[in-house]
């Protein structure tokens, strides 16, 4: 797994939108895989340029620059 920085920005996007403790995200992200392009046409989102989605299996997807952890949202 890649070591992930997280903005503060993402950790409050996290407690708004998936669970009120942010220790859960480091083991969201260790679930995460990128996005397939049928994925990403599937979910009508396209990544920025120089960005990049993780998906979770649940649907939860978290949006990345480099190794930094921009933020995060539910698709659908």
């Amino acid at each position: 797994m890649t070591q992930y920085r997280i903005t503060k920005h993402a950790v409050q996007r996290y407690r708004q939108r998936r669970c009120r403790h942010p220790l859960y995200m480091p083991a969201d992200l260790n679930r995460a895989r990128p996005a397939t392009k049928g994925r990403l046409r599937k979910a009508s989102r396209w990544p920025r340029s120089g960005q990049r989605l993780l998906l979770t299996q649940d649907g939860f997807a978290f949006v990345a620059a480099g190794a930094v952890i921009v933020t995060c949202f539910q698709l659908g």
